[in-house]
């Protein structure tokens, strides 16, 4: 512990040194380490732009922010970020038409594309393993027909998954599982009095949550020192996973389930599974053998020595045998669903906006659809703080659901930066095609279609306004 803080210690000095000679600082390093960002911010009178949740730790800077004249911009990514835009572009026209909102849905997720979906959890990791296992082990709560539903991170969550279909991607076999705590954006929304649903949640394909679920249960993702694991003598991976599977160190080989005798390992660990209760279907559970086949987890190497939890064996495991492949693309789906109600007697209106970005490699250079509907806010924050003289009189930490915010992030407030050009210089707005650096890419074109009759409004693609935005923000920075 001592030596992590002496780390973190030389790394601010060096964030000191660096931050002396920019404007503004964008922070993309994980959630933990942005408090200690914005002080050092604050410290230098410097704006800070991050792409995480605003917790506790960042609202308590606020006084000091605005002591400072600083400005601490958050939730400029995708979720957060891009989904607030969009919420509150949707419930905004919808309260300017009288509307109420009867329920508000979003479902958000970074999934490997279906090509490159090619392994028994559908999953591949553009991030760290352990912290997509511990987001996974979060409580949640949201509104659902008026009812609040609580659920358990450490042993619900998984097992909560639902299955989801759009029907504009019928391709996509989907579930969704809730997304921490709903309720707080049905307040920062303004929709929480009107709204009987308000659910925000986390996708992934169809059986990721069933598998994790079971992950969870034979042990693997407990962050405690394990004993087998202490010893100087390192065991292996099927040493180890038989220790978790172990019933009272009783042997099942060639015992019967349902009514088939089993035998040799792999039989072994099916019966383990089912009578401790893991599986009830032998189905099932030769799926999470083909799993834990997969990642290496029954393999008679030795563990390595920084491992000392089953936490950080299956996180070393899934970080080797989860990447991306060089040429794999990863994809970005992100949608919304509004129900509005108005008391003139019109009907009810669905709305919905869908964004599917996909992963790109042009000029031999890759970028991810992740670290393009991340960065790309991010950058367009940076550039607004950099080219206007910015000034709260309420709060300097700003999230992205804030009227204020979207206003001095409008398409008019970033054109107004970018330089006058020809129309062969500035690229097709529509067509969202530009260079944005570090991330260059395609964002794909905007659709909007009406059917004011059946009262069902959909968009596709990136929001209109995102897309002015974004082609000024291109224009702006490639100069």
């Amino acid at each position: 512990m001592q030596q992590q803080l002496s780390s973190m210690f030389q790394i601010l000095k060096v964030f000191r040194i660096l931050f002396h000679r920019v404007d503004v600082v964008v922070s993309l390093l994980p959630a933990s380490f942005h408090a200690a960002i914005a002080r050092v911010c604050i410290e230098l009178k410097k704006h800070l732009v991050t792409a995480s949740y605003v917790d506790d730790s960042m609202s308590k800077l606020e006084q000091a922010a605005q002591g400072a004249g600083v400005t601490i911009l958050c939730e400029m990514g995708l979720d957060p970020g891009i989904d607030h835009m969009l919420s509150m572009k949707m419930i905004d026209e919808a309260h300017a038409l009288n509307g109420k909102i009867k329920a508000f849905t979003s479902f958000c997720g970074g999934l490997p594309s279906p090509a490159a979906a090619n392994n028994p959890l559908a999953y591949k990791f553009s991030w760290s393993p352990a912290g997509a296992i511990r987001a996974g082990r979060n409580p949640a709560v949201y509104k659902f027909l008026g009812e609040i539903i609580d659920v358990d991170g450490s042993s619900k969550l998984y097992e909560s998954a639902k299955r989801l279909r759009l029907p504009e991607l019928p391709a996509f076999a989907l579930e969704h599982l809730p997304n921490r705590n709903s309720l707080m954006y049905g307040d920062l929304y303004g929709i929480s009095k009107e709204a009987s649903t308000v659910y925000r949640s986390t996708l992934r394909y169809e059986g990721f949550s069933e598998i994790m679920a079971i992950l969870a249960k034979i042990g693997f993702f407990d962050a405690e020192n394990h004993p087998l694991l202490q010893e100087t003598d390192r065991p292996t991976y099927r040493i180890f996973l038989n220790d978790l599977l172990d019933v009272n160190n009783v042997s099942t080989s060639n015992t019967k389930v349902n009514g088939e005798e089993t035998g040799g390992h792999d039989d072994e660990l099916i019966s383990r599974l089912m009578m401790l209760g893991h599986c009830k279907e032998k189905e099932l559970a030769v799926k999470i053998l083909k799993t834990i086949k997969f990642l290496g987890l029954h393999e008679e190497t030795q563990i390595p020595k920084d491992c000392s939890s089953a936490f950080t064996v299956i996180c070393q495991r899934m970080e080797q045998r989860m990447a991306y492949g060089h040429n794999e693309q990863d994809m970005v789906l992100l949608h919304h669903e509004v129900e509005v109600e108005y008391p003139d007697g019109r009907p009810t209106e669905k709305h919905q906006a869908t964004l599917l970005e996909f992963g790109k490699t042009e000029n031999g250079r890759p970028t991810t659809a992740m670290a393009l509907t991340v960065g790309v806010p991010a950058a367009i924050g940076a550039l607004v703080l950099l080219h206007s003289n910015h000034n709260t009189s309420h709060t300097d930490i700003l999230h992205l659901h804030q009227k204020e915010t979207c206003v001095n992030l409008s398409p008019s407030s970033v054109a107004a930066l970018a330089p006058e050009q020809g129309p062969e210089e500035r690229g097709d707005p529509a067509s969202g095609t530009g260079d944005l650096h570090p991330c260059a890419g395609d964002l794909g074109s905007v659709g909007h279609q009406a059917d004011r009759e059946s009262g069902d409004l959909r968009m596709s693609g990136w929001d209109e306004n995102l897309s002015s935005i974004y082609a000024a923000a291109t224009e702006a920075v490639s100069k």
